[in-house]
């Protein structure tokens, strides 16, 4: 499996104080998770391959490269056309993501219009394309502003929006946290399609080792800003590391005090 994403030796600090030290990680056309406490640094990682640290971060890196493109010297007009056409960022909650006072409908099709030189009716009908592939009904769900549809429907229209220019790289940052079970599950089931129909990568960032164990390909494990496990998704209980044993032995058990 060739590289689609390379990152070595990444590190964010603030000032003084290093949030990610030393990564280092390569994946595919696949479903890797990056998982660990909150506040271990998954998010600042997510955000470094894109180029978009909050004020005061400083990030350096010996490479982070996407499919040949060397995103930490990228110019600016490089990773304009990296963002969104090549990699997708799908945010923790779509309440406050998606603009409240544009209907989803005219959210997706400005996306698509972004990224594509078409017309506004062919930006319509692509709009209405990705809703369905969203398993969302194209022509109720248009017209709906955001605080008309349940979490689970506004995380899948973003999911959509982030589609729009038919990314290689998917970048999810706990798009599930906010949700039910059942509302997980669909979103998950619109994932595992999508990465199988469309062979995107997927970086899926979560701090439940239960869901990743069984959606995911690899895993991951973040300590304090560094990588301290990497697994196959499928053997996580089997990890030794000793932070991991206890992220697996924190997890909430029914029937159990």
């Amino acid at each position: 499996m060739s590289a689609l994403l390379e990152v070595e030796d990444l590190r964010v600090s603030f000032g003084a104080r290093e949030a990610v030290r030393g990564v280092g990680f390569a994946m595919g056309r696949e479903r890797l998770a990056l998982v660990g406490a909150s506040g271990a640094g998954k998010s600042l990682i997510g955000r470094s391959i894109l180029r978009l640290l909050p004020p005061g971060a400083a990030m350096r890196a010996r490479r982070l490269a996407f499919d040949g493109t060397d995103i930490a010297q990228a110019d600016a007009a490089s990773l304009r056309a990296l963002r969104g056409r090549r990699i997708g960022w799908v945010l923790q909650d779509p309440k406050f993501s998606l603009n409240p006072v544009m209907t989803i409908g005219a959210q997706i099709e400005e996306a698509v219009r972004l990224h594509q030189p078409i017309s506004r009716r062919a930006a319509r009908e692509r709009t209405m394309a990705l809703l369905e592939a969203v398993r969302l009904e194209p022509a109720r769900v248009s017209a709906l502003y955001p605080h008309e549809v349940s979490g689970g429907m506004g995380q899948r229209a973003m999911i959509a929006m982030m589609l729009a220019p038919d990314p290689d790289l998917l970048i999810a940052d706990e798009p599930t946290s906010a949700l039910d079970p059942t509302s997980t599950q669909q979103v998950l089931a619109v994932l595992d399609a999508l990465v199988a129909r469309r062979g995107m990568g997927l970086l899926f960032i979560s701090h439940d080792l239960d869901l990743v164990a069984g959606f995911c390909d690899r895993v991951l494990v973040l300590e304090a800003g560094r990588i301290v496990e990497s697994c196959a998704a499928a053997a996580l209980e089997e990890a030794r590391h000793p932070y991991t044993r206890r992220l697996l032995a924190a997890r909430p058990r029914l029937g159990v005090p």
